[in-house]
C-alpha cells in the first residue's frame, strides 16, 4: 500500500511539473511555429535581418510571414549550413519561428 502511494505521489509531482513548465511557456507569451513556403524576400541590411516567406494555406489563401533572423538562427541547404545570403527569392523554405510578444523571430530556415 506504501509502495502504491509512493508512485501516486511521484505521478502527481510530474504531472505539476509538466504543468508548472506550460504555463511558464505561456505566460512568456511565447510559440514555436513551423511554415512550408516561398522565399518572397530576405533583408541583409536590417539589424538584425529580416526573412519573408509566403505560405499557401489549404484553402488556396496566402500567408504572408515575416521574421526577423539573429545571428544563431540555424540556416541550412539540404544538409550543409548556410547563410541567410546564400538564400534567394523564389526558393522553396521552412522556417521555424518563435512568437513573441514583439514579434516574430526566426530559429531555423530549411532551404530545399
Amino acid at each position: 500500500m506504501k509502495a502504491k502511494a509512493c508512485r501516486a505521489s511521484l505521478v502527481l509531482a510530474a504531472g505539476v511539473a509538466i504543468l508548472m513548465t506550460l504555463l511558464v511557456n505561456a505566460s512568456a507569451g511565447t510559440a514555436e511555429r513551423m511554415v512550408r513556403g516561398t522565399v518572397l524576400a530576405t533583408n541583409l541590411t536590417a539589424d538584425p535581418q529580416t526573412i519573408v516567406v509566403k505560405v499557401l494555406l489549404p484553402n488556396n489563401a496566402e500567408l504572408i510571414v515575416g521574421a526577423r533572423v539573429p545571428t544563431n538562427a540555424k540556416i541550412t541547404r539540404g544538409t550543409h549550413a548556410a547563410r541567410l545570403a546564400d538564400v534567394k527569392v523564389g526558393e522553396s523554405a521552412e522556417l521555424t519561428y518563435l512568437k513573441a510578444s514583439d514579434g516574430l523571430i526566426a530559429r531555423a530556415i530549411h532551404v530545399r
